[in-house]
């Protein structure tokens, strides 16, 4: 039996504009600190090597700092990395996998995929389908790749980067067909994609799975902060998820209509664990006069120094302030109510 671990999305370099400095340093901290934790688990699960299914980089113009911690972390692991160019990394003119910051550090263990095949491990055979440009390979360019593992004896996994449809609204850039051929013509063990940062399985029998983010990025991603340890043996492939990242994105409702209701839904975010590593996107609903609205505006400016960021959910926002004499707007309130009331 061949174990390793798949991972993609990592996206170092990525920046969120509700980050003020200070979290935004702790978030990009995080994720070199997951490259560790990835080394950890592989040591730890026995894993021969880790695959990391495109976008390792958030651009090609990343700064040489982020690509100097990175390949530091995966030298420290002592496992081997296999790294497939993404959308967002692709391998063309002026590449981050091309450039001096890059070649000059990277270690031994450090390895960028092509549809050349390496031997990861005894008897395991590992290709990929690098993005070249923004434009998505195309079918030949996947079988290549796919073909190429077909004549190697042993385990065969190959890395890709797309959307499969899997949903109604995203671009279809890897057709379900290929990988059902390449699993059915091609013997292909399994396929380590990358490009949605949800933890899906793609529906190929098993064998072809996105292992999302390993830090999450947005609100609407499902699993995300996970990686896959694989399991190859004898033609059976097994799949399990491990924990990677610590961070959060979560949505929370308030509905306020005096400062009993305010306290009681203030206090129950204060009770959340890792705050200092949570996104909170809040919506407030409800009716009262300046006086509670201006409570809401302080309870809420709180909050913000506890989370990583407090972000208004303006599209659900409904508070309806009750104004008495002049009015609320003499209040002078700003920040969050400006934003989202």
């Amino acid at each position: 039996m061949v174990r390793f671990l798949h991972s993609s999305d990592w996206q170092l370099g990525m920046t969120r504009h509700f980050l003020s400095e200070e979290a935004q340093g702790r978030f990009s901290d995080a994720r070199i600190e997951a490259i560790e934790t990835l080394g950890r688990i592989a040591r730890e699960k026995d894993a021969a090597f880790v695959v990391v299914a495109g976008d390792v980089f958030e651009t090609n113009l990343v700064p040489a700092d982020v690509v100097r911690r990175a390949l530091d972390a995966m030298g420290d692991a002592g496992v081997p990395f296999y790294l497939l160019p993404g959308n967002h990394d692709a391998r063309s003119p002026g590449s981050v996998y091309e450039s001096e910051r890059f070649t000059r550090r990277k270690p031994r263990n450090v390895h960028v995929l092509g549809p050349e095949p390496f031997e990861a491990a005894p008897g395991v055979w590992l290709a990929g389908v690098p993005w070249r440009s923004k434009q998505a390979p195309g079918e030949a360019e996947f079988f290549a790749a796919a073909q190429a593992l077909a004549g190697r004896r042993g385990e065969r996994v190959l890395a890709a980067h797309g959307q499969v449809e899997l949903a109604p609204e995203a671009a279809v850039t890897l057709p379900r067909a290929w990988l059902e051929r390449a699993v059915r013509e091609f013997g292909i063990g399994y396929a380590a994609l990358g490009d949605r940062h949800s933890l899906t399985d793609a529906g190929v029998d098993g064998r072809a799975w996105y292992s999302g983010t390993p830090e999450p990025t947005d609100y609407d991603e499902l699993e995300p902060g996970k990686a896959l340890l694989a399991a190859l043996e004898g033609g059976r492939c097994e799949v399990t998820p491990v924990p990677v990242g610590r961070w959060r994105f979560i949505e929370r409702a308030w509905e306020v209509h005096d400062e009993a209701e305010l306290r009681a839904a203030a206090e129950e975010l204060e009770r959340l664990p890792e705050r200092r590593r949570t996104v909170l996107r809040l919506r407030v609903r409800g009716t009262g006069g300046p006086e509670l609205r201006a409570a809401i505006e302080a309870a809420i400016e709180e909050l913000a120094q506890s989370f990583a960021a407090v972000e208004p959910w303006e599209r659900y926002a409904d508070f309806i302030v009750r104004a008495e004499g002049e009015g609320w707007e003499a209040l002078g309130l700003a920040g969050f109510s400006a934003r989202g009331g």
